[in-house]
């Protein structure tokens, strides 16, 4: 994975799941487009279930509006079905609904997509069900809607794939449906220009950070230490394999942690770090593969 903040390039704020009236949203396409460009966004995936919606001079050069699709094949173990945030897909995308999971990632990819699997914990989805299909670039480690019943944060789903091997980035998304989901969680994209193919190969390298609102400033190895800077915060974590890693707190929360670094062991993995901020925002840098 290509850590952003040691690249060249431009920061682009993205949502990269959101409904309209075309499926199950409140607010027809040309709103729900103008919704989030008046608030500051670069960068929203359009991703009705199923269906896709025309975006035709909805983009410029200061706002990128995305095709994507969100689809439910269903899952081997049983349960619900999968809920796949495929982006960068042509208007019209020729699913089966007979089509089963691995047919619908490889299809999305073949055509210069990406796929993202949405809100595990609300799913319900142990390490059996992500490992079953393949081809995904990131899960959501938050999605806001979820958050009506509790289950916004995916964090320890995306553990238990790294400690199994599977590297994957992670987003936050609004998966927006009624204007309560909306700008709560939202992806900082590192890419050379706001074009799809650019926007879509930085998603893909994992060359972004998710945030409810707290800022990641620079994270880096130096030799066998990992260090963060960030806006003003509460909590620093650096999260790696099993029982590794290291918290930093703000003993006082007049005198706030600005940066924090951990030293890193043979036994880690990977190493990535969440901050909770003076408001108590989240952000979540993608991992750094350690060799």
């Amino acid at each position: 994975m290509i850590n952003p903040f040691t690249t060249t390039g431009n920061w682009y704020k993205a949502n990269l799941h959101a409904h309209t009236t075309t499926s199950d949203g409140d607010t027809p396409l040309a709103e729900r487009i103008g919704q989030y460009r008046q608030k500051g966004y670069h960068v929203l995936a359009v991703t009705d279930h199923d269906t896709t919606n025309d975006l035709t001079g909805f983009s410029d050069k200061d706002f990128l509006a995305l095709q994507g699709i969100e689809t439910h094949p269903p899952c081997p173990f049983g349960g619900d079905l999968y809920h796949l945030v495929c982006l960068n897909i042509p208007q019209r995308m020729p699913f089966s609904q007979r089509a089963d999971a691995e047919t619908r990632v490889s299809l999305v990819k073949h055509g210069g997509g990406i796929v993202i699997l949405a809100h595990p914990y609300w799913c319900g989805y142990n390490i059996n069900h992500m490992l079953a299909i393949d081809g995904y670039c990131a899960i959501e480690v938050y999605n806001s809607t979820s958050s009506k019943n509790g289950k916004a944060f995916s964090s320890v789903h995306w553990d238990a794939l790294l400690d199994a091997g599977r590297i994957v980035g992670a987003v936050a998304s609004d998966d927006c449906h009624r204007g309560r989901d909306m700008f709560m969680g939202y992806t900082m994209i590192k890419a050379p220009a706001l074009t799809a193919q650019h926007i879509v190969e930085s998603l893909s390298a994992g060359a972004y950070y998710a945030s409810t609102g707290a800022t990641i400033e620079d994270f880096q190895i130096q030799g066998f230490s990992a260090v963060v800077k960030c806006a003003p915060a509460l909590e620093i974590h650096f999260v790696s394999r099993r029982s590794t890693g290291r918290s930093s707190y703000a003993e006082n929360p007049a005198e706030p942690l600005t940066s924090a670094s951990c030293e890193l062991s043979a036994f880690d993995r990977y190493v990535r770090v969440e901050v909770v901020d003076i408001n108590h925002n989240r952000a979540w840098t993608n991992p750094v593969i350690l060799k």
